[in-house]
């Protein structure tokens, strides 16, 4: 099966979060709020090497693959909303809410469970946090 084409994420979403990343980068240079280890272009270079293999799970496989299946049930009327009858800007919101409660579980299993955490502890051992730590 070919990968689903994205136009909201590929065209829209991927400008839309460029600009909001310079912004808030632009923000904490500005008013830091304590003094960093580390310089910002060493940081920022760190945490995107760090980050290249996550945007590449991401884009390749955690993107598609919940598209796919949306695309798939959608054309067999099968699925939570289907079933509730629920269409327009609810089932928007609702998705949105599914969705991010079901990336908390994710979260937590990253934490709990030993072999994810070794992949996400890269998250937690920045000394700078800042707006680049979240790529990591």
């Amino acid at each position: 099966m070919p990968m689903p084409k994205i136009p909201l994420m590929d065209y829209i979403g991927r400008p839309l979060l460029t600009c909001l990343f310079l912004a808030l980068l632009w923000l904490q240079w500005r008013f830091p709020l304590r003094r960093q280890h580390f310089r910002v272009l060493h940081r920022l270079i760190r945490n995107f090497v760090l980050s290249i293999p996550g945007f590449a799970v991401v884009r390749f496989a955690m993107l598609p693959i919940p598209i796919a299946i949306a695309m798939w049930t959608e054309s067999r009327h099968i699925g939570l909303l289907n079933w509730l009858g629920v269409t327009g800007w609810i089932a928007v919101i609702a998705t949105f809410l599914l969705m991010d409660y079901a990336y908390w579980w994710w979260h937590w299993a990253n934490h709990m469970i030993p072999l994810f955490w070794r992949f996400h502890n890269v998250h937690h051992t920045d000394l700078d946090l800042d707006v680049s730590t979240a790529a990591r």
